[in-house]
């Protein structure tokens, strides 16, 4: 019998097992191997999610990490997602008719978010997310089912000089106080400032940063231990310790960097790939070239001015770029892969021609990939990585938020088609589609500054076509993504219908039953689409879906003649859109390839 293996044979065994749900299903078989699962609390699933998940970065609860990630590789198959709004409680406070100081602009969000564990178990989970909401500082923190929220304010905030523009969150390891949290942000009228939290509502300015006169545009902190403060403008670069002596701090080194082009620019993005390497990218603000991206070594003795090597916006000599392009946003990959042999040797680049390049610094100038999506041509503004799995853009147009496979050898292994029948694995040998989220919620025409979504659709509101600025993810390993649209911040759980219904997950417990109706973050209703197959734009759809009502559908289903055909592979709450293009036909209908033509019609 299998259980008179010797344990590490069957340890060996469960290893190989291709699921997490055929792991329990051993350990249910009988009380001998129920117990040698169960050893150690559930250690044997530490293999089947460093074989599954291998670019995922996780607590070592490996049976709650086996759970939460195969739940949420699934609702990323099945497009299933839950978005709300992040709307701190009303505020008595009473501030000018006209907010925007004069301005019809509303802010453009900043985010950061992590998560940690303060104990010895799952349910010790804390997140914290941080965001600036034009001159004021918003902090959500939830920890043991508690929700806390704090903002930091200051006289006449609703000004646009006073915009927050850049925020970091230090993480546990970097901070100096175990208690509260330490945030360094960066205004609009070149202020750069730490603050730290020591309870809700109670935020105390630790130092700032002497930026030298001149342009300053952008910043990024280090994830090491001893974490280092860069400010970019003009061309130039600042180096600061930000646990700084003094409370003015200044910076310990500073370079004029090399300029080989001449040609007038500023610097649109610095990121830390590495605690000794940093990537700049500068914007050309004349003539037609496009600006590469320069990585920097920061050595012992400072920061070097003559960059390590430059990368280009194009693969191919032969296919040049035409019109003046930059990078507006940088990431880096993790080393959690065997793909890297140390940090910040790859990384992506969202460029303002709508092209997302994938970067490795030991081969110079050309990405080494690209992701195009010739459905939506607009800049890509921000990103967001998930291991080496795929990764997130945020689009300046129609709210599109874009979903992209980066296809890494080995990096997504794991497939919840596998726990099923194997009539339906012929889904698995369908090639796979990546997707777009529109995030279009109804918003108030001249709406003013820290006032929440509308609850319900009236003749004072419209849906949301602009960009999205900022994404955020507490965590590889967490279901939970935070976007900035125009003066909102919204949450996206990608977590199932029937996972909720089933109760497979305690994280949104709250949205079982339909207590949303009176929740102070109502579900939105969203629409998405899948982008045709690479190599087949001219023949493949473009298969637009509506979400339906979620209280309902997790009441009755979305059988019925209003939610069409059902499909394998997507979440029933949503339903293939039925646009009218000429004469209708039952069941699925094809939708005009270039949606833009219906920018104007409900979705």
């Amino acid at each position: 019998m299998l259980q008179d293996l010797p344990i590490e044979v069957i340890e060996q065994i469960i290893g190989h097992l291709p699921t997490a749900s055929s792991i329990v299903n051993l350990s249910r078989s009988n009380h001998a191997l129920h117990s040698i699962v169960s050893a150690k609390d559930y250690n044997v699933f530490r293999s089947f999610v460093q074989r599954a998940f291998p670019t995922i970065k996780t607590a070592p609860f490996w049976k709650d990490v086996a759970r939460t990630l195969t739940s949420r590789s699934r609702a990323w198959d099945r497009r299933a997602f839950i978005a709300r709004e992040c709307y701190p409680p009303p505020e008595n406070i009473d501030y000018p008719q006209n907010a925007h100081g004069g301005y019809t602009i509303g802010y453009h969000p900043v985010i950061d978010s992590y998560e940690t564990f303060e104990g010895s178990s799952w349910s010790s989970r804390k997140e914290v997310l941080a965001w600036g909401a034009a001159g004021r500082l918003r902090t959500r923190t939830t920890a043991n089912g508690q929700t806390t929220w704090s903002s930091y304010r200051i006289a006449e905030d609703y000004r646009q000089q006073l915009d927050i523009l850049d925020v970091r969150l230090l993480r546990p390891h970097q901070r100096e106080s175990l208690e509260g949290e330490t945030i360094v942000f960066r205004r609009a009228n070149r202020e750069v400032v730490k603050v730290h939290t020591s309870e809700p509502d109670v935020f105390t300015e630790v130092s700032r940063y002497a930026i030298p006169f001149g342009d300053f545009t952008c910043m990024d902190i280090s994830e090491s231990a001893g974490p280092m403060l860069a400010a970019c403008g003009g061309l130039g670069i600042n180096l600061y310790p930000v646990h700084g002596s003094e409370q003015l701090v200044r910076p310990m080194d500073s370079v004029k960097l090399e300029d080989k082009y001449g040609i007038l620019q500023r610097t649109r993005c610095v990121k830390f790939l590495s605690e000794t390497t940093i990537a700049i990218s500068n914007q050309f603000l004349e003539g037609a070239d496009r600006a590469p991206i320069h990585i920097y070594d920061i050595s012992p003795t400072g920061l070097s001015s003559t960059p390590l090597g430059e990368s280009n916006c194009y693969s191919e000599p032969s296919h040049p770029l035409l019109g003046r392009h930059s990078a507006n946003a940088i990431i880096p990959l993790d080393d959690a892969s065997a793909a890297s042999n140390r940090p910040g040797q790859m990384f992506l680049a969202g460029w303002s021609d709508g092209t997302g390049r994938l970067y490795d610094t030991r081969i110079p100038r050309r990405p080494v990939a690209e992701y195009h999506d010739t459905v939506d041509n607009g800049q890509l503004l921000s990103l967001l990585s998930i291991g080496h799995e795929k990764f997130l853009a945020g689009s300046s147009q129609n709210g599109c938020l874009k979903t992209y496979d980066l296809r890494m050898p080995g990096a997504n292994p794991y497939s919840y088609l596998d726990a099923r029948s194997s009539t339906t694995n012929v889904q698995k040998s369908k090639p796979r589609r990546d997707m777009n989220i529109f995030l279009t919620p109804s918003v108030n025409f001249g709406e003013r500054l820290w006032e929440s979504l509308p609850r319900h659709d009236g003749k004072r509101s419209h849906g949301y076509r602009g960009s999205v600025y900022s994404l955020s993810s507490p965590s590889p390993s967490s279901p939970t993504i935070y976007a900035g649209i125009e003066n909102h911040v919204l949450q996206l759980d990608f977590v199932s219908t029937d996972d909720i219904r089933s109760r497979r997950t305690s994280l949104h417990a709250d949205l079982y039953d339909g207590k949303t109706r009176n929740s102070p973050q109502p579900i939105l209703d969203l629409s998405c689409y899948e982008r045709p197959v690479k190599g087949k734009e001219s023949t493949d759809p473009v298969l637009l879906r509506k979400q339906l009502d979620f209280s309902s559908v997790l009441k009755h289903g979305a059988g019925g003649s209003e939610a069409g055909s059902r499909e394998q592979g997507w979440d029933e709450r949503l339903r293939l859109n039925t646009l009218i293009r000429g004469t209708l036909s039952p069941g699925r209908r094809q939708v005009e390839t270039s949606w833009r033509a219906h920018r104007g019609r409900p979705t």
